[in-house]
């Protein structure tokens, strides 16, 4: 059983998100009280009143006053504000992946001679496009249709990861491939960005060229965590971030 059974935990997602409804079924069998919130909706504050924590899983505009809410009525958030808003920037996100020592593609506000990925600067605004139109432009660096997608979960004891390889979208429909062997250049870098931004749970994807480097090109805390096996990790970071605990 919960350790406060009055311990009532919001989930800003879809609640037939596979991880998070699976997670949320386990967060109920012991003994926790579980509500989904649909975070293109403004959530009122008399529904937050009552949490225990909000995780903040997917974010739009729209529900970011709803996180100052919490922030300032003392409702503990899964991922911390600061992080949540400024990696809602690809540019900053980018920046982040730099700092810690991730290789990433030029970023030019111009359309480049060649082949291309365009993006928007804010990461609900849309995916990334194959030479389309966005508000930047990043250099496609030449690799299989593939991406690297590499997880890290911060269960409050230490930090789960996980890597995963995927077709990408910018080429067909994302479809799963098999797991990813784990990179410790990437998953120490990887480590390094969780602990400095104080972040519970995060992706990373990257796509590997002709040469056998990795580049970090997108940062992701909305990401689904689909066939990582870390539904167990985060439920025991849930619950590592509910006050008392």
């Amino acid at each position: 059983m919960a350790q406060n059974a009055a311990d009532r935990i919001g989930i800003l997602c879809s609640a037939d998100q596979p991880v998070f409804s699976a997670v949320a079924e386990r967060l109920r069998e012991s003994g926790y009280t579980v509500r989904f919130f649909d975070p293109r909706s403004n959530i009122s504050p008399s529904k937050l009143d009552h949490l225990s924590l909000l995780v903040n899983k997917q974010v739009f505009p729209v529900t970011l006053p709803s996180l100052d809410y919490a922030r300032r009525t003392g409702i503990p958030l899964w991922n911390n504000l600061p992080a949540t808003i400024a990696f809602s920037s690809r540019l900053i996100c980018l920046q982040a992946l730099e700092e810690v020592g991730f290789r990433t593609p030029t970023v030019t506000f111009e359309k480049p001679a060649g082949e291309y990925v365009a993006k928007d600067y804010y990461i609900w605004n849309g995916d990334p496009e194959l030479n389309g139109e966005g508000d930047f432009y990043q250099e496609l660096i030449p690799t299989k249709p593939v991406d690297y997608k590499y997880y890290a979960v911060n269960d409050g004891e230490c930090i789960q990861m996980a890597g995963r390889r995927v077709t990408s979208k910018l080429y067909r429909p994302k479809r799963f491939l098999g797991k990813a062997r784990a990179r410790p250049r990437l998953t120490a870098r990887l480590q390094r960005l969780v602990e400095r931004t104080d972040l519970r749970g995060l992706g990373v994807d990257f796509v590997r060229d002709d040469e056998n480097r990795f580049w970090a090109i997108d940062l992701n805390l909305a990401a689904g965590y689909r066939n990582t096996g870390l539904e167990l990790a985060i439920c025991r970071s849930i619950r590592a971030s509910l006050p008392g605990h």
